[in-house]
């Protein structure tokens, strides 16, 4: 089924033209000829994405823009503009616009906006499945394992909060924690294939029965295996239970062959379960569980994340109250509250301008001038910053190609772009390569400037 475009335009000619492009890019497509039967459209049938004109009798684009925003949050709006004018460009991609066609447009022009609007609607779709909703899935398979053993209650919880405390610890990326914290709490799914009467046995297993409870890895990482969003977590899941020697299972993997995450949640996992209750055994006190810890460290355990859990049980942030653990929350970080700014423009007196304007406009900000793109581009390499302001003319190369390189390495950052060019195809080509604001270089752009720049902080 293709998609459905609805296409709201009120000269009769111009909304023609476009319903013709977009039927003929293989779209089926619906139209109105003003904002307030296309919002009565939207309510009676289903529709992928809106093409409005901005300029209209009635509610405006920007109205339309509002109000599907408040009924229809996800759902794509293409904004078509003759206007020409920088205030309704700023507005409506601050208000959610997902792209901006500019009149007169060139039919491939039409196209690659609502082409390019439907693709990120379908990533941002695909990405809060694979986020939330695949992992939410394989949780509850998880806790299905601990439903059948009141013993384990909680269990996976408690490991993931301390997985993810070593992995912090360690300074691993934001992914890295979270594949250890979906990798934790998933360890054991593989358990669902291991009968009642192993899995809950109080007493010592026979060898039979102890090699078959040695399969759960390899079945939880053939349980993942379709959930492409799990990929990196199998990892995890299948080597769990490998030790740093190279004794342990299911395939034997010795030192650093070991995954990093599975070997923070295979420390994390044994402390979990040596201050636990079992069938067969009460808790062991916090003097057995670090000797245990110290013996194992370089045999059964990688050295890195047993001297990290040793460190939070010396430091008293985990704590082993009977029956269980406890971790306390990392002290807060200190922050002196100023924000970091890269500031790219290749002149002199201007950036001096423009580096006191954002000074003011954020209250003491650290403002760090490069004047060339080269420049730029290792101080992206080497910091994170809280916003860019990008010149769109620089000695050695392009303002525009420079502000992909900024989304790049950090896509949240939000970036302005300032030009001494009044072109609403530039501001057209900026936005839609993720910038944020848009100020033209002139009389009054300082005090547009210093209010910009506080608004985008603001809104971060």
């Amino acid at each position: 089924m293709s998609d459905r475009i609805l296409v709201i335009e009120d000269e009769e000619i111009v909304r023609g033209l476009i319903v013709e492009v977009l039927e003929d890019a293989g779209f089926e497509v619906v139209a109105a000829e003003r904002a307030e039967g296309g919002l009565e459209m939207l309510s009676r049938s289903p529709i992928s994405l809106v093409v409005s004109d901005i300029v209209m009798p009635g509610l405006t684009g920007l109205d339309l823009l509002a109000r599907v925003r408040a009924t229809h949050p996800s759902l794509p709006v293409v904004l078509v503009t003759g206007a020409g004018t920088y205030g309704n460009l700023t507005q409506a991609l601050a208000n959610g616009a997902s792209g901006i066609v500019v009149k007169p447009f060139s039919h491939a022009d039409l196209v690659a906006a609502v082409r390019s609007a439907l693709g990120r609607a379908r990533a941002a779709e695909n990405d809060l499945r694979d986020r939330i909703v695949t992992p939410t899935v394989a949780a509850a398979l998880a806790n299905a394992i601990e439903a059948r053993d009141v013993a384990t209650h909680g269990h996976c919880e408690r490991l993931a909060e301390l997985a993810l405390r070593i992995a912090e610890e360690l300074e691993l990326s934001p992914d890295d924690c979270e594949t250890v914290r979906l990798g934790a709490v998933l360890h054991d799914v593989g358990k669902i294939a291991i009968p009642d009467r192993i899995l809950l046995k109080p007493g010592p297993l026979l060898p039979e029965e102890r090699a078959l409870i040695q399969t759960h890895p390899v079945v939880g990482d053939r349980l993942l295996e379709p959930l492409a969003p799990l990929e990196e977590v199998r990892a995890a899941v299948r080597h769990h239970h490998e030790r740093w020697d190279g004794a342990g299972y299911p395939d034997r993997l010795e030192g650093e062959a070991i995954p990093r995450t599975a070997r923070i949640i295979s420390v994390a996992d044994a402390i979990e379960a040596m201050s636990a209750t079992r069938p067969y055994r009460g808790p062991l006190d916090p003097e057995r569980i670090v000797a245990e810890l110290e013996t194992g460290r370089g045999t059964q355990w990688d050295p890195v994340p047993v001297d990290v859990a040793l460190g939070l049980v010396h430091s008293g942030a985990l704590a082993f109250p009977e029956g269980g653990l406890t971790l306390a929350a990392p002290p807060a970080a200190e922050s002196n509250g100023a924000y970091s700014v890269l500031l790219v423009e290749d002149d002199a007196d201007h950036a001096h301008l423009v580096a006191e304007t954002i000074r003011r406009a954020l209250d003491g900000a650290h403002v760090v001038h490069a004047s060339h793109v080269a420049q730029a581009e290792r101080l992206l390499a080497d910091c994170s910053w809280s916003l860019a302001v990008l010149d769109h003319r620089l000695p050695d190369g392009n303002g525009l190609d420079l502000l992909r390189t900024v989304k790049s390495a950090d896509p949240d950052v939000p970036v302005l772009v300032m030009t001494g060019e009044g072109s609403e195809r530039l501001a057209v080509d900026a936005f839609r390569l993720g910038a944020s604001d848009y100020v033209v270089k002139g009389e009054n752009s300082m005090t547009e400037l210093q209010a910009r720049v506080r608004a985008l902080l603001e809104a971060a």
